[in-house]
């Protein structure tokens, strides 16, 4: 059993809204329908922790029960695993969750000559997203250090690579809508307005 300051991520003096903030953007990555697979006895383990830390009695007699055991000795053989290899999965299922709330929603412009407007173009398209961090696998931390390369927040800077087709006799102020769902990233909808020059 973790010691349950060290699952919501907050030190032992913390107050009841750093506890219930800790909660709720743990519960947004570990909750099973959101994550799924493996992840959703995480989320057992940080509800568990904070049913006990909101409540100041239960809080009070966890506290006393801490002290009795010597906090060290508790957790001494504990050990924290993830797997990001099924993060890409994950992802999916969190934008599934969260479809309005996560998506994100981008412009852009293309510029097309004469002939590429009567003939039809593929014209390159980069697609700049977030991802989910290949170093922690979108937990923010590696083992006991905040996660250097997205800076604790689980989620890195990332360009889709793609190739839009603008089909022949397309006209000028003419938008196209879609979607991209990378793997690894969540779905981020993109409109794009042709110009003819």
């Amino acid at each position: 059993m973790r010691d349950y300051y060290d699952v919501l991520g907050v030190s032992a003096d913390a107050g009841a809204d750093e506890i219930k903030r800790a909660y709720r953007q743990l519960a947004r990555r570990y909750h099973p329908d959101i994550s799924g697979d493996d992840r959703g006895a995480a989320f057992l383990e940080v509800a568990r922790a904070y049913e006990v830390l909101r409540d100041s009695e239960r809080r009070r007699s966890y506290n006393a029960r801490l002290m009795s055991h010597g906090r060290a000795d508790w957790l001494a053989d504990e050990v924290a695993i993830d797997f990001p290899s099924i993060a890409s999965v994950l992802d999916r299922m969190r934008d599934s969750f969260f479809a309005g709330a996560r998506g994100a929603s981008l412009s852009a412009e293309v510029v097309l000559s004469p002939q590429e407007a009567f003939w039809g173009a593929l014209v390159p398209l980069d697609v700049p997203l977030r991802r989910t961090c290949p170093r922690c696998g979108g937990r923010g931390e590696v083992w006991d250090e905040w996660c250097a390369a997205c800076r604790g927040v689980g989620e890195v800077a990332a360009v889709h690579e793609m190739r839009l087709r603008v089909p022949a006799g397309v006209r000028e102020g003419t938008r196209f809508r879609f979607s991209v769902a990378p793997s690894g990233a969540p779905q981020t909808s993109v409109e794009v307005r042709i110009t003819i020059r």
